[in-house]
């Protein structure tokens, strides 16, 4: 069997519409049909089917990346470029807290463990500039060609997220401790 409109071969018999254009196929009564057939009845009109559309084919558009580095490539180096400052700062403010805290007694250092909050928020803000420049990374190897921009704030953003989070564990530790042994090691002359 074939179809009326293109002319292709019908894999089924019983098809109602052909896989090559998609015209509706009309079925004719078989002989076998045609032994019930009545003749007051009136027989099945083929009536033409509006010719196959094209079909246009569907895919996904890729962004042209710009040649050379764009503007994600240089926030990523600038804010990968930042949070070391800010972690530097709270490294050394916490490092000075502990090293005053457990073996110093000096009046120029004063003893609060509350003090622990200052290098916790400053860690806290170099994290957020290296997630920052992580996600500006990625948002340029998606929108700009690869560059070595791109590369070196990924790479940075990666040390400060990872160097940053755990440094957002010990600070908050290291205050515990202050607070734990502040009792202890109070000193009424300071």
């Amino acid at each position: 069997m074939f179809c009326p409109n293109c002319g292709e071969k019908l894999d089924n018999p019983n098809q109602k519409f052909c896989a090559h254009c998609g015209s509706e196929i009309q079925v004719t009564p078989s002989s076998e049909a045609f032994e019930g057939y009545n003749a007051t009845q009136t027989p099945v009109v083929k009536t033409s089917s509006p010719p196959p559309v094209p079909a246009t084919p569907v895919y996904d558009v890729k962004p042209v990346k710009p040649k050379g580095t764009g503007s994600y490539s240089r926030k990523s180096l600038a804010y990968a470029l930042i949070w070391p400052i800010f972690f530097v700062i709270a490294f050394y403010l916490g490092f000075i807290f502990m090293i005053f805290r457990s073996f110093s007694y000096s009046p120029y250092m004063p003893r609060n463990p509350f003090l622990w909050i200052v290098p916790f928020v400053l860690h806290l803000v170099s994290l957020l500039f290296s997630i920052v420049s992580k996600v500006n990374s990625s948002k340029a190897r998606i929108y700009e060609d690869r560059n070595g921009l791109q590369q070196a704030g990924s790479i940075i953003s990666v040390f400060g997220i990872v160097l940053n989070a755990i440094f957002l564990v010990i600070v908050p530790i290291m205050m515990a401790i202050g607070i734990a042994t502040m009792g202890y090691l109070y000193d009424p002359f300071i």
